[in-house]
């Protein structure tokens, strides 16, 4: 099934900040050697587009459905029910839980991603200062090492880039208009391009989570 991508929606901000915050031109994303993520079995072999609908976290029950732009179901965001946080999980298409999503109490807001034995696989805090939305570190199974992430860009100005620190670009997102079947057209939708290479569990998550 074909996925027709309109234009990106005009999202009213000051000429500053659009400069501080702006995203990188999109691209083509270039292959992540050696691979990274939690799941090796969700890592993409070739770019990969994705379709996320915001509002996750309204807490209304309702599951959420990660296509890819060819319409084929990649994953699935719910709301967690044996949680009394109101948390979220990550499934993939079968409804094994991957990723536990629950939000911590402290100053600077953050978020906490658990495997499905509750091992703290990801963390995502959230940034005040103007150019980063957030920074998150994970556990890159794949290498068996730690390793950070930045965002360079923001949600609500329409486009924002996904990087390992001091490391590559490994994906890139745009507030888009969606036309596609079984697509809500009340709410708002996301692109995620996705490098080669990289985890499509880790990046939902993270997404999910900002």
């Amino acid at each position: 099934m074909a996925v027709a991508i309109g234009s990106f929606i005009p999202v009213p901000f000051s000429e500053t900040t659009v400069a501080l915050l702006k995203a990188g031109p999109a691209q083509a994303l270039q292959p992540v050697s050696p691979s990274i993520g939690v799941y090796s079995e969700h890592v993409v072999g070739g770019p990969t587009g994705l379709i996320l609908q915001s509002d996750p976290f309204d807490n209304n029950g309702e599951d959420f459905l990660i296509r890819d732009l060819e319409g084929n179901l990649r994953l699935v965001c719910r709301t967690n029910t044996a949680s009394g946080k109101h948390g979220k999980v990550i499934t993939d298409i079968n409804g094994n839980i991957l990723i536990s999503l629950k939000s911590k109490i402290s100053i600077s807001k953050s978020y906490v991603g658990e495997d499905v034995s509750g091992k703290e696989v990801l963390k995502v805090k959230k940034k005040f200062a103007l150019g980063s939305a957030f920074e998150a570190s994970f556990h890159d199974a794949l290498s068996s090492k730690s390793k950070s992430i930045q965002l360079r860009g923001d949600f609500w100005l329409g486009s924002a880039d996904i990087l390992v620190v001091s490391g590559p670009l490994i994906a890139q997102f745009s507030r888009r208009k969606v036309d596609s079947q079984g697509l809500n057209p009340n709410k708002e939708t996301y692109i995620v391009n996705v490098a080669p290479g990289v985890d499509l569990a880790l990046i939902t998550a993270i997404l999910y989570m900002f």
